[in-house]
C-alpha cells in the first residue's frame, strides 16, 4: 500500500491512467484509476471519493484531448460538420458521470479490500 497524501496519489494515478488509455479501453482504465488513487492514499484518509475525483479528472483530460485530436474525416464531411454545443455538453456530462461512478466503484473496492 502506498503512503501518499491524497493529492499525490490522485496525480500519480492520473499519470498511470493516461498511459493506460493508449493500450486499454477507457471504461476499465477509469475503474483502475479510481482503485489506484484509493490504494496509494494513506490508510487513515483513504476513501472512494479520491478515486472518483481521479477518474473524473482523467475523463476530462481524455475528453479534451479527443477534442483537440479529432478523428480523420474526408474534406466534404468535415465541411458539413459544424460545432454543436448541445452534443458537446451532453457528452461531457455523460462521460463525467460515468467516470465518477466507475472511479467510485474502484475506490470502494480498494477501501474495502485493503482496510487495516
Amino acid at each position: 500500500m502506498g503512503d501518499y497524501e491524497s493529492g499525490t496519489a490522485i496525480f500519480l494515478s492520473i499519470i498511470v491512467g493516461f498511459i493506460l488509455l493508449f493500450f486499454i479501453d477507457g471504461l476499465f482504465v477509469y475503474t483502475f484509476t479510481g482503485f489506484l488513487a484509493a490504494y496509494l492514499t494513506r490508510a487513515e484518509v483513504r476513501s472512494a471519493g479520491g478515486g472518483a475525483a481521479a477518474s473524473l479528472i482523467l475523463a476530462v483530460i481524455s475528453f479534451s484531448s479527443g477534442m483537440i485530436f479529432g478523428p480523420q474525416m474526408p474534406g466534404r464531411i468535415a465541411g458539413l460538420a459544424a460545432p454543436d454545443i448541445f452534443t458537446f455538453t451532453t457528452g461531457l456530462v455523460i462521460i463525467g458521470g460515468l467516470s465518477l461512478l466507475l472511479g467510485g466503484i474502484g475506490g470502494y473496492i480498494a477501501v474495502k479490500a485493503f482496510r487495516e
